[in-house]
């Protein structure tokens, strides 16, 4: 093994460091690790489209380029028309619109296949360069991403997991005193502002270094209260210029309060999947869990060393994903990297045990003898041909490839019988709208979608009671004037539907039953003639 490490190490010629440039290195294997997840482990692009919010977002980024304005107002209810919008993902909206004009939903699975991929890369050179150890921040690596793939869904959030990353990495540089990696924190701000709703974690990051930083230095190192600020002042500069370029957004500062507003909601909040706590008894919560109870013993092993920006980070993210299953892929990220130090540190300590020493010091030789071959710099041949493979099947519509929503859990096969029908104003399932919304906006709206902060508690409650045929539901679909009712069969709602008078049954699959209106599409909740609301900025 000390050879074979010889051996890389040696590599001088400029024939041999050519060669050795072209070669695949454990960058690319991580860059490749979603792409075999997804494809060979995995549903492919079922997986990718089981989320009904992408396509709710296409919709919007085509009214956006179709209109030239960002919309203020809802588009796409009758249950909240012109009612004032935040658009809050406007930037992702109208990349992906331009994807799927151009590419249909192929292209926009294949550039979340590529955003998966970017976000493995930079998570494992961020955990190779913190613990120092190729091998174990791979084998890391590979086991935090394993624990985000319930998120792997076509949405903006995607995006905010790149930007997350990069801060995690440039916030790293600074804290080794190059500093000057703090001027790109705002100009990626700007973006993450306008692509996803979740930028204020940006800040938090730097706040929470500033902090790590003023900890150590005051505590750690006896610092004067003087060098304790001026070790703290770029990161609480770079927080300002930060939160400054948040209001360069089409909504100024009613975004910031909207966003509070919504996340303040704990009503709104309990009735929201994703904003659940994890069940254990799910198969994947194992990744979690796993990385959870070696997180903690690395915080606290962070904390000896007086290392108490990452201490911290893991302790709030932590507490953050067991509060919401939508933060558990942030704690993953924010704790590997010092998940990696430890295991590199008990690597090395158990190499001298009599038990289990030749078996550590077997992987501390194969680590030693990695690193010098990892060092070398890489042209990466074999992510751009991998890149150049995924498109050719995205292109060819290869099994597993389909630019398609999962058939399994959207009203797919119904769509021919929703479009005939004269109904307009449809009742469904929030995700099962996402879909109906791309498929045949705007000439049907939906009572309910998947923008749970616009449509607010009232509505998300009244949905509820409808799906569950609650004493009031007939009263409240005339209220809204429904004329199509759209569930599964084991919904309570479509039991008291069949045979009601008024209704009449148009499909049934056995997954899928469609009810419509005795009259449908000419009468509105006041009496008058149903009108297409008017589109803001139109």
């Amino acid at each position: 093994m000390q050879a074979a490490a010889q051996t890389w190490s040696s590599i001088g010629t400029v024939s041999e460091q050519r060669s050795a440039r072209f070669m695949p290195s454990l960058t690319d294997l991580a860059f490749l690790l979603p792409a075999f997840l997804l494809f060979l482990k995995m549903s492919g692009t079922k997986r990718l489209f089981s989320d009904g919010d992408t396509g709710w977002h296409i919709r919007t980024g085509q009214w956006i380029l179709e209109h030239h304005a960002v919309p203020t107002q809802d588009i796409f209810s009758f249950t909240k028309a012109h009612q004032p919008w935040f658009a809050w993902e406007w930037a992702w909206d109208v990349t992906f619109a331009g994807i799927h004009k151009f590419w249909g939903l192929v292209g926009v699975g294949f550039i979340t296949v590529l955003l998966l991929s970017l976000s493995c890369a930079l998570l494992y050179a961020l955990v190779a360069k913190t613990s120092g150890n190729n091998l174990v921040g791979f084998a890391v690596t590979a086991f935090a991403f394993c624990g985000t793939t319930s998120h792997w869904l076509a949405r903006p959030h995607l995006f905010s997991w790149v930007f997350f990353l990069l801060f995690l990495h440039l916030l790293r540089k600074a804290e080794g005193g190059r500093t000057k990696a703090l001027y790109w924190l705002p100009g990626l701000t700007l973006i993450w502002t306008n692509t996803h709703g979740s930028f204020f974690v940006g800040i938090m990051l730097v706040l929470t270094t500033a902090l790590g930083e003023a900890i150590t230095a005051f505590w750690g190192k006896r610092e004067s209260p003087a060098a304790v600020y001026v070790k703290c002042r770029p990161f609480l500069l770079c927080a300002a210029g930060c939160l400054a370029v948040t209001f360069v957004n089409p909504y100024t500062w009613h975004l910031h309060r909207h966003i509070f507003s919504y996340l303040m909601d704990g009503n709104l909040l309990d009735k929201i999947q994703e904003y659940q706590s994890t069940s254990f008894h799910h198969g994947q919560a194992f990744f979690f869990e796993g990385m959870l109870l070696v997180g903690l013993a690395a915080s606290f092993r962070c904390l000896q060393r007086w290392q108490v920006t990452p201490a911290l980070n893991i302790l709030c993210w932590a507490h953050l994903a067991l509060l919401s299953v939508r933060n558990i892929p942030l704690f993953l990220m924010v704790a590997a990297p010092a998940v990696a130090c430890l295991l590199e540190e008990v690597i090395r300590h158990c190499k001298g045990s009599r038990v289990v020493g030749r078996f550590f010091a077997s992987i501390g030789d194969i680590c030693d003898e990695i690193r010098p071959f990892e060092r070398i710099p890489r042209v990466h041949l074999t992510s751009a041909l991998a890149i150049l493979l995924l498109a050719s099947l995205f292109a060819g519509g290869a099994r597993g490839f389909e630019g398609e929503f999962n058939a399994d859990l959207f009203p797919i096969q119904a769509i021919s019988v929703i479009a005939a029908s004269p109904a307009r104003r449809i009742f469904t399932y929030d995700q099962w709208a996402d879909y109906l919304l791309y498929r045949l906006y705007p000439a049907k709206q939906v009572f309910i979608d998947g923008r749970s902060d616009f449509y607010g508690d009232e509505i998300v409650m009244t949905s509820l009671h409808l799906i569950n045929a609650r004493y009031d539901c007939f009263k409240q679909l005339r209220r809204f004037a429904v004329d199509m009712v759209i569930v599964p069969p084991d919904a309570p709602l479509s039991t008291v539907l069949k045979g009601r008078a008024g209704w009449k049954l148009l499909f049934d699959d056995g997954k899928v039953l469609v009810f419509q209106a005795a009259q449908p599409g000419n009468v509105s909740a006041a009496g008058g003639k149903v009108e297409r609301p008017t589109l803001a900025g139109a």
